[in-house]
């Protein structure tokens, strides 16, 4: 599983937390309730970073691919639903899309839990679900034992725990753009880039090419990210055609 960072701006973050002064005494758990295709770790980071409509936050959301932090620990997030949870929890949300293997998330969630207690020293009995705060029905599958329960994710915890390492960040920095093919009728256009923006919560704007309209993202870190992005937009059927363009200089 890779690890990376995808940290939401200083002016969004002041709209959404409570700011510094996290003091990180327990990790909390949570699941995205979210099972819309494409709705995995990158598409919930990138939705953070470019304003969550909602009055909400959380450090973490990961996938059966990666884990994606949008807030550094030390941040008050808006997750918990009491001011304890908010101000003394760091959050981590398992996506449960449905193009995503969810046991494999659980895993990967898991391994993400034991790789932040060893960083912070928070215990593993200071491992909790959002429910141990407000109440609710939160993480919903884990809490129900589909695929399993809560007891066996925290062992999964446990056998995470003081082996999971991040693996190394790609170094390619080149800028990629993903671009579709061409629609005659410009609102099949917009319709798709209106999708782009509430599924995956990217940038996207709708571009003439030659009396056509197509659609163009904002930029990507590295051909694998454009490339894995281009297929989210195929594989969720908003074009039938979708690939990765360097960035022009």
């Amino acid at each position: 599983m890779q690890y990376r960072q995808l940290l939401v701006p200083e002016d969004v973050q002041r709209k959404v937390t409570s700011g510094y002064g996290n003091w990180k005494e327990y990790i909390v758990v949570h699941e995205t309730d979210n099972t819309g295709i494409g709705a995995d770790a990158d598409a919930h980071a990138r939705l953070q970073r470019n304003g969550n409509s909602r009055q909400a936050s959380w450090h973490w959301s990961v996938d059966s691919k990666e884990a994606v932090q949008s807030f550094l620990h030390d941040i008050r997030c808006w997750a918990a639903g009491t001011n304890q949870g908010n101000d003394r929890g760091i959050h981590v949300e398992i996506c449960v899309n449905r193009d995503g293997d969810f046991q494999t998330a659980m895993e990967n969630g898991a391994a993400l839990v034991a790789h932040i207690m060893k960083l912070t020293g928070i215990p593993i009995d200071k491992v909790v679900q959002h429910n141990h705060f407000s109440g609710k029905n939160c993480p919903r599958n884990i809490r129900a034992g589909n695929p399993r329960n809560w007891a066996a994710f925290l062992q999964m915890v446990k056998g995470a725990a003081g082996i999971a390492k991040p693996a190394p960040i790609p170094t390619d920095a080149t800028l990629y753009r993903v671009q579709t093919g061409t629609w005659a009728d410009k609102r099949m256009a917009e319709n798709a880039r209106e999708l782009m923006k509430t599924r995956f919560g990217w940038v996207a704007h709708v571009v003439e090419d030659s009396g056509n309209y197509r659609v163009k993202t904002g930029t990507f870190k590295g051909k694998a990210a454009a490339q894995a992005a281009a297929k989210k937009v195929m594989d969720a059927g908003i074009a039938g055609l979708a690939y990765e363009v360097k960035e022009e200089k």
